[in-house]
Parts: structure tokens; C-alpha cells; sequence
């Protein structure tokens, strides 16, 4: 079982409904207390990391051989964990070459010599040599230090395969004041290369800090983009500016999980974020030269979330919101001109729990987008087992699936692709060093035995 430490929680069982939506009109889900189709296969695949704090999962193809890999963001005294996907359904944890420490991503402690508290992750290849690279978020642990060197946010360039340098500082994304959280990749500035979201957690209200005292204050606490500036005349890399024409602060919102999402279709992409604690969501329309709020702004009515995922659920072309809240989880269908009014509940759980996030990918092979709903239980409470939902090739709805259990308290999931279908990273690590935390699982669909 899983809990949640920071979140209100209990002991339940998870009861699954059908349609409680407008848009389509779903027949029940079913659901089954334990279902043999769902095993965590994550032993069997070689991810063997315990019983270990964690925050975030992260894909990208990190040794460019066609499928994709993870890294799982370890939180507080653990090193990140870097998986290479072996494209037969096992995979392999990257190692430090004895005479080359840096071959390993994130260690631990990290290269400046510090112990970094590491959060969210995001891959790309933002120095345009072939090989992506890895950026990752940081906090300022419970004592509100300012982040040096040795414990700030990392840019992992990869300067030659396998190899990883940290140049975050040196690159102008170092972020000493804020309290780094979730983080993505997208070209805001539509010339090719990668911009840089950094999330924040919402500021400490400490009249000791340093950074209340700097001249961007209390920008310099807040999340951010920043532009990728390309290569110089010589061909080197520049690194990245602050962009303050694409604003996307909130003074004390902290920022939890964000998307790229071109939810008007008109070619441009979206920031969409969404804060702590199941509040209105953030959609940061781009302008053409800028970033412009819709959502809170009431041009774009959005359903209250925990967690979010844009995706084709409905194989029209167009991109569907999946969304967990604390009734459970549903979604909404994208329309050629934007995200539509009406929400569909795939299903609920009670009052005493929460849907935390979601994944998107098809378990079964079969064509058809499934759906993966992470729940979340009480404080020092057990909390339900998650729920994989599976689309019914007819069009009738979704069947529900329970998820082998885990202990901890889980945080993020992922699908990641083997052969046909897609597997689910699940960390349940929790995001606070006092949670006894739980094991990464590797959920797998498996048709039944004769």
C-alpha cells in the first residue's frame, strides 16, 4: 500500500464509477480487487533499488539508439538512478567507468561535492551535439539555504556518449534562491532549440534569507524561463538569458507538475502548469512573442488537478486533458480549437483519498490508449493500490485493474515503450525525508495463461 505523509488521507478502498461526465457516454467500469493481468515486473526487468526516496521520473533516449530510457530522480541522500532500456523488456542501470566519474548522471554526492535535493528532471539536447542532456531541479532543504555550487539545480551536458559534465551554473540555470520543482524542455522562442522551464515550490517566508535582499527578488524565487541562446561565431555554446518576456511567475504558487501543451491548436506552444494541493491550473498561452494566462484569466475554464497528462485518447488527432483530482480521475476531449467544457470520470475513489497523477501509453498492445491513475492515502495511513485503466476495444468504456501494491508514498509514473506496448515506471519514494519511503515498480500488462 501506498500514503501520502503531506496530504490529507486514510485507510480505503478504492470504489470505481461509471460516467459522471457529458462528453461520451462510457458504460460502468469494472473493477477487480486484484487483478492478474497487472504484475510489477520490476525485479524481473533489473530495477532492484529497494526501498528508496524518491520525486520524479524523467524518459529520454539518452544514448540515441531509438528507444527511450529513464532516470529516476532519488530524492535527498541518494544518488539518481539512470536506466538504459535494453528494448526486450529489461533494462540496465548505468554505472560510473572507474577512471571517469562523470559517466555516471546525478551522483551522489554530486560532482562540486555536495548533497543536492534533488527533484524533478527533464532531458534534451540543448548544445546541439547529438546527445541529449539532462536538467535537473533542486530545493533548498528545510533549512532554507541558498544553493551553491555544490548543491544547486544541475544541467548534465553530455559532452561525448556517456559522459555528463554539470554546467548549470556556468550555463545561467544554476537557480540559488528558488526551491526547484518540476521542469520541461519546449521552443518558446521558436528558433529550433530548447528552452528551459524551471518550476518552483512557493517561498519561505524567512526575513533571514539572503535572496529576499537581491535586486530580482522576488523574481529570483519564482519559476521561470529561460531562452537557449545558441552557439557564438566559433561554435560554442552560449548557454541561457532569463527571459522575463515569457513571465510566467506566481508570487507563493508553487508550481507541482508542468506540460507543453498547444491546447488552441494554432501551432504555438503552451505552458499549462499546475500548483500544489488540487488548485485552479495555469495555462500560459503563447502570444507569438510571449506567454499570456487564460486559465485563471477565465478564457479557458479547466477542472481542479493534482496531476495532468495531454494525449490522444480517443485516436482523432486530437490532444485529450487526463487529469487526477482528489475525487479520482477523468478527462477532457481536445476539440479542433481548444480543450472542451465537459469532464469524464473514468473513475473515483473516496472522499478520504486523492488521484495524484496519471500516465498515458497502450498496456495491451492492442492500439488503444490506456490509462494509468496513481492514488494517494492519508497521512501515516496505507492508501489504495493505483488502478490501470483499460480502453474496451469496442468503444464502450474503460475496465479498471489494481495495481500490485507498494509501500512508501508514490509520486510520479511513466510509460515507457517496449516492442508494442508500454510498461509503467511508478517511484513511490514521497516528498518528504521523514515518509518511509517505497520501491520503484515496473507495471506490466499481461494476458491471461490457459
Amino acid at each position: 500500500m501506498r500514503f501520502r505523509s503531506c496530504l490529507r488521507r486514510s485507510p480505503i478502498h478504492l470504489i470505481l464509477v461509471g460516467l459522471a461526465g457529458s462528453l461520451l457516454a462510457l458504460s460502468p467500469i469494472t473493477a477487480q480487487s486484484a487483478s492478474p493481468n497487472v504484475v510489477d515486473d520490476a525485479a524481473a526487468a533489473g530495477i532492484i533499488l529497494g526501498t528508496t526516496p524518491s520525486w520524479d521520473v524523467c524518459l529520454g533516449d539518452f544514448n540515441v539508439d531509438g528507444v527511450m530510457d529513464f532516470h529516476a530522480s532519488l530524492h535527498m541522500k541518494n544518488a539518481g538512478a539512470l536506466y538504459r532500456n535494453n528494448g526486450d523488456g529489461t533494462f540496465t542501470r548505468t554505472a560510473a567507468a572507474p577512471a571517469n566519474p562523470f559517466t555516471i548522471i546525478s551522483p551522489r554526492p554530486s560532482p562540486q561535492g555536495g548533497l543536492v535535493d534533488r527533484h524533478a528532471c527533464a532531458w534534451a539536447d540543448v548544445d546541439g551535439n547529438g546527445l541529449p542532456d539532462m536538467y535537473g531541479s533542486a530545493g533548498r532543504y528545510a533549512s532554507n539555504r541558498v544553493k551553491g555550487e555544490s548543491i544547486n539545480n544541475e544541467l548534465f551536458l553530455q559532452t561525448s556518449p556517456g559522459v555528463f559534465t554539470d554546467v548549470a551554473t556556468s550555463a545561467g540555470v544554476g537557480e540559488p534562491c528558488s526551491r526547484g520543482r518540476h521542469v520541461l524542455f519546449e521552443d518558446f522562442s521558436r528558433d529550433g532549440l530548447p528552452d528551459l522551464f524551471v518550476g518552483a515550490q512557493k517561498e519561505r517566508r524567512d526575513a533571514a534569507d539572503p535572496c529576499n535582499n537581491a535586486t530580482d527578488y522576488p523574481y529570483n524565487e519564482q519559476s521561470k524561463v529561460f531562452i537557449n541562446r545558441g552557439d557564438d561565431a566559433s561554435g560554442a555554446w552560449l548557454g541561457f538569458r532569463r527571459a522575463p518576456e515569457y513571465n510566467v511567475s506566481q508570487d507563493n504558487i508553487g508550481v507541482r507538475l508542468a506540460l507543453s501543451w498547444d491546447e488552441n491548436r494554432d501551432g504555438l506552444p503552451d505552458l499549462f502548469t499546475i500548483p500544489f494541493g488540487n488548485k485552479p491550473a495555469f495555462l500560459h498561452r503563447h502570444t507569438g512573442s510571449g506567454l499570456r494566462e487564460v486559465a485563471r484569466a477565465g478564457v479557458v475554464r479547466l477542472p481542479l488537478m493534482n496531476g495532468a497528462k495531454i494525449g490522444d485518447l480517443t485516436g482523432d488527432g486530437l490532444p485529450d486533458l487526463v487529469f487526477a483530482d482528489n475525487n479520482g480521475f477523468g478527462y477532457r476531449l481536445g476539440t479542433p480549437t481548444g480543450i472542451g467544457t465537459g469532464s469524464t470520470r473514468l473513475g473515483s475513489v473516496s472522499l478520504s483519498a486523492d488521484g495524484w497523477s496519471v500516465a498515458l501509453g497502450d498496456a495491451n498492445g492492442d492500439g488503444l490508449m490506456d490509462v494509468y491513475g496513481l492514488v494517494a492515502g492519508a497521512a501515516g495511513s496505507s492508501n489504495p493500490d493505483d488502478v490501470l485503466f483499460i480502453k474496451d476495444p469496442t468503444g464502450a468504456g474503460y475496465t479498471a485493474h489494481a495495481v500490485p501494491p507498494a509501500g512508501g508514498d508514490g509520486n510520479d509514473v511513466e510509460a515507457v515503450r517496449v516492442g508494442d506496448r508500454d510498461l509503467f515506471v511508478v517511484v513511490n519514494g514521497g516528498n518528504d525525508e521523514k515518509t518511509s519511503p517505497g520501491q520503484v515498480q515496473l507495471i506490466e500488462w499481461r494476458e491471461p495463461t490457459t
